[in-house]
């Protein structure tokens, strides 16, 4: 298709990296990209009743899309069924950040369904589905197919092999140029003790409670390290961190959320080695951005991980149970891989959007002329 496209991106969840997807996007694309969106609040309403709103403002709209690119926040089957028939006739691409099929829940949390079902009938009412990795596509097929067992009878056949057969995997894209001079400023491992990156959200799913272990277990060793403890942290100290506050305060240089993307990129700019203890990641942007800008990776070999380091940088970047994490950490520090540092930088480059921008174009493309696309 030669002709550029009018694509509507739909986002009732916009904040964070959600967001920085969609404007990279809409800068680097060769077609018009418009933005509907709502402010990143009240998820669970999000996911119920942001269909209604959008909707609604469709009706006022004066020319409908040649595609709809919605994340898993829309509840894209309410969506369908209320707006115009000239915005549900077009194609449907369905882009999974998360999913709540297959959402860790937190010790002792209540199961409820009702916010994965929303993300399954999603999944069935687009032409298309997209996962921002290999992983998450599995994990959510693996878990569907778990869920609808939980169904009487009168399950429908195939519905995953269906699901399958219309999924793929386009990974994040980022715009670096923001991260380019600092990057270019940056001098390795130049801090007088090795400083320490943990900007990931302050939640169970990506369990600080290890991380902080860890710091102590380096206290008690008496390795040399600062750390910086960044990361959405939703207006509340996690225990966690009160912990290290009490026990190694002298070691933390700075804790606490940097609502500033200049100055977020300028502390981890400033920083030797990102870390990661989570146990649950569909993707990790906040790694690949501190990657892009020079810390050496310390990742699980799990996840989403493996997909984002080259395999054979593995066993110097992603960490297993033996030995335990801890002592993988201390003597990461002691002995950094320093000669492979450009290496796993330059991996992070075939994020940028000025890369990825053209081949999600082209898959869009398409999707809107009704071909089948390979990813």
């Amino acid at each position: 298709m030669s002709d550029r496209l009018r694509i509507l991106a739909i986002e009732p969840y916009y904040g964070l990296s959600h967001r920085m997807f969609l404007e990279g996007y809409q800068r680097y694309s060769r077609h018009e990209v418009e933005i509907w969106d709502l402010p990143a609040r009240k998820w669970k309403w999000r996911m119920r009743g942001s269909a209604f709103h959008f909707a609604e403002r469709a009706r006022g709209a004066p020319t409908p899309p040649n595609l709809v690119f919605a994340s898993d926040f829309l509840n894209l089957s309410d969506w369908r069924a209320l707006c115009p028939p000239a915005f549900r006739e077009v194609p449907h691409v369905l882009y999974f950040h998360e999913n709540q099929v297959a959402y860790p829940l937190a010790d002792a949390a209540p199961v409820d369904y009702h916010y994965g079902w929303i993300n399954l009938s999603s999944a069935l009412g687009a032409e298309r589905v997209l996962f921002n990795s290999s992983y998450q596509r599995e994990l959510f097929l693996q878990e569907v197919d778990r869920v609808l067992q939980r169904m009487p009878d009168h399950v429908p056949p195939e519905l995953v092999s269906r699901l399958r057969s219309k999924s793929g995997v386009f990974p994040v894209g980022i715009d670096f140029e923001p991260h380019e001079r600092l990057r270019a400023e940056r001098a390795r491992w130049s801090n007088p003790e090795p400083r320490i990156l943990w900007n990931h959200r302050w939640e169970h799913d990506k369990d600080p409670d290890r991380f902080v272990d860890a710091l102590l277990h380096l206290e008690r060793r008496h390795a040399p390290f600062r750390v910086v403890i960044c990361g959405e942290s939703f207006g509340r100290m996690h225990p966690a961190f009160e912990r290290a506050l009490r026990e190694i305060e002298g070691r933390v240089a700075h804790i606490g959320f940097l609502p500033s993307a200049d100055a977020y990129r300028e502390m981890a700019a400033g920083c030797d080695v990102v870390v990661s203890t989570a146990r649950h990641e569909f993707f990790g942007v906040s790694v690949v951005e501190a990657v892009y800008l020079g810390c050496l990776p310390v990742l699980p070999a799990a996840l989403s991980y493996p997909e984002i380091i080259p395999p054979h940088l593995h066993p110097l970047f992603l960490y297993r149970d033996d030995p335990p994490f801890e002592e993988f950490l201390e003597h990461f520090l002691l002995d950094p891989p320093l000669a492979y540092a450009s290496e796993v930088q330059a991996a992070m480059e075939r994020y940028h959007w000025r890369t990825l921008a053209p081949a999600l174009d082209e898959h869009l493309e398409q999707v809107a002329a009704r071909a089948e696309p390979v990813v």
